[in-house]
């Protein structure tokens, strides 16, 4: 008989520098990263309401305000943009390419509440923020209770 303990910690933790072995990039490698100057893409979107306006919030990091167009066109918001691709080698240092570039277009049905006339947008840092003002009529509003007798 031996005088081995056996140790289920160490037996764990055997086994989890072997699995990680396996699924390390020597074994696994990245995938090679496809260029994307050509490829659409569609930059993420928060929308929120607020009291008296609905809000469009796009990440847009790289993209300059004067390469956006905001049209409305029956009820139909439409964001579209382009971000500009930079032509680079293996020799410019670059080892993987992940940011898209080129053309992106996002489209949104504003609702029936939704002012069209006085829409605005402005970006900061990288993001679009588009506001659309409520309605007059869509406004929350106080009503007079009454006394009858």
């Amino acid at each position: 008989m031996s005088n081995a303990v056996y140790r289920p910690t160490a037996a764990l933790g055997s086994l989890h520098s072997n699995l990680s072995r396996i699924f390390d990039d020597r074994f696994f490698p990245a995938p090679e990263a496809p260029s994307y100057d050509a490829t659409e893409w569609a930059p993420r979107v928060d929308i929120f309401e607020e009291e008296l306006n609905f809000v469009v919030t796009a990440d847009i990091p790289g993209v300059d305000a004067s390469a956006i167009e905001l049209t409305l066109d029956k009820n139909i918001l439409t964001i579209k943009g382009s971000r500009n691709s930079v032509s680079t080698t293996e020799e410019d240092g670059y080892k993987r390419r992940e940011r898209f570039t080129g053309d992106f277009v996002r489209q949104f049905t504003l609702p029936e509440t939704a002012d069209n006339n006085n829409i605005t947008a402005k970006t900061n840092n990288g993001v679009l923020s588009v506001t659309i003002p409520k309605t007059a009529e869509s406004q929350p509003r106080s009503i007079e209770v009454i006394s009858g007798a």
